[in-house]
């Protein structure tokens, strides 16, 4: 007999539900941080192929504390939105998805 979807759906989907994190993917970025730091003097973060949204979920999360962060989620299907996350529907393969992307930095300095 083979198994059905709900059967499949391991601790970490569970968990990723109940914390309200959109996928599993939530724990394998959060413990890369936790072993090497990586957002650590991070303020600007691009998420490529970003749906559906975990990462930025996280990354937002993260940034939270920082001043003057931002970040940018770039997907070709549409997100709901995050709160402190600019979304850009687009191919990232596209020169005008690159231009939308990089206006939202055109205001940095750094």
């Amino acid at each position: 007999m083979g198994r059905s979807s709900k059967d499949k759906r391991d601790i970490y989907y569970r968990k990723a539900k109940e914390g309200g994190w959109r996928a599993r993917s939530a724990f394998k970025l959060l413990q890369v941080d936790e072993q090497f730091e990586i957002f650590d003097n991070v303020t600007k973060v691009v998420d490529l192929c970003a749906a559906p949204g975990s990462w930025s979920q996280v990354i937002g999360h993260k940034l939270s504390g920082v001043a003057n962060h931002k970040i940018v989620a770039v997907d070709l299907q549409a997100m709901a939105p995050i709160p402190g996350v600019i979304q850009v529907q687009g191919d990232i393969t596209k020169e005008s998805t690159i231009k939308e992307i990089f206006s939202h930095f055109d205001d940095e300095k750094d």
